[in-house]
């Protein structure tokens, strides 16, 4: 999302020197105040008061967006965004894309944030819901391989080779691209951790069994048919049969 802002030409130049987009992830605690003032420090707001109402601290982002001639708002991780506070947060955002001043809001997270935006059908009618494409080593293999290669060579080490590693990599991310990468980057961690001159199968086992907690029969990095193992899955406890009368 930074990169394809960033990219656009009709929003780099604002008043005042800014970009005419403002993007911020969401703090720690999310609450709609919270947001609010991370917002208002990211547009380089100085004077903003904590002790302030949170729909207060909301009409002077309003008006700070209107001034700084903001046209997109970027919330990252808003997900974590409606775990509290819900009901005020999407009629928020509903405000800001109405009226002559409105503005286009951009939220990014997983998948539970379209089952809360469903929530509200005036709050959905204005989103257009989008999800990255799993992983298909058919298709993405090469290019995966190819990112491989890329890491490996900045840090100076030899790219792993295994025939099977890719699926095992796509599997045990769930074939998303985000967990691929954290398991690559962990990986090559542990293989410059361990004075290793090429990356290899060992190191995803190992970093794969640091995250899921896993024996190495549960290991996609050992499992001779990986492709059976179900990482999410979790055992269902048999429930009592109700006796006959």
């Amino acid at each position: 999302m930074e990169r394809t802002l960033s990219k656009l030409a009709v929003l780099q130049e604002g008043e005042y020197g800014r970009p005419r987009y403002l993007g911020c992830s969401v703090p720690s605690p999310a609450t709609f105040k919270s947001m609010t003032l991370a917002l208002l420090a990211e547009s380089g707001y100085p004077d903003a008061n904590p002790r302030k109402e949170a729909w207060s601290l909301w009409q002077d982002l309003r008006h700070r967006l209107q001034l700084l001639g903001i046209s997109v708002l970027w919330i990252d991780e808003a997900q974590d965004l409606f775990c509290a506070d819900r009901k005020l947060i999407l009629w928020a955002l509903k405000s800001l894309m109405q009226g002559d001043d409105a503005v286009i809001v951009v939220l990014s997270g997983t998948e539970d944030l379209a089952k809360v935006i469903r929530m509200d059908p005036q709050v959905q009618r204005r989103f257009t819901a989008m999800v990255l494409p799993d992983l298909v080593e058919q298709v993405d293999g090469d290019s995966f391989r190819d990112v491989i290669a890329q890491y490996c060579e900045r840090v100076g080490i030899g790219a792993a080779i295994e025939a099977d590693l890719i699926g095992r990599i796509f599997h045990g991310a769930r074939y998303r691209f985000g967990r691929a990468l954290e398991l690559l980057l962990q990986a090559v961690e542990i293989a410059i951790g361990r004075g290793e001159d090429d990356l290899d199968i060992g190191h995803f086992a190992a970093a794969y069994a640091m995250n899921e907690a896993c024996t190495a029969a549960d290991n996609v990095f050992y499992a001779e048919h990986y492709w059976l193992l179900k990482p999410d899955a979790v055992e269902e406890e048999e429930q009592p049969r109700r006796k006959k009368r």
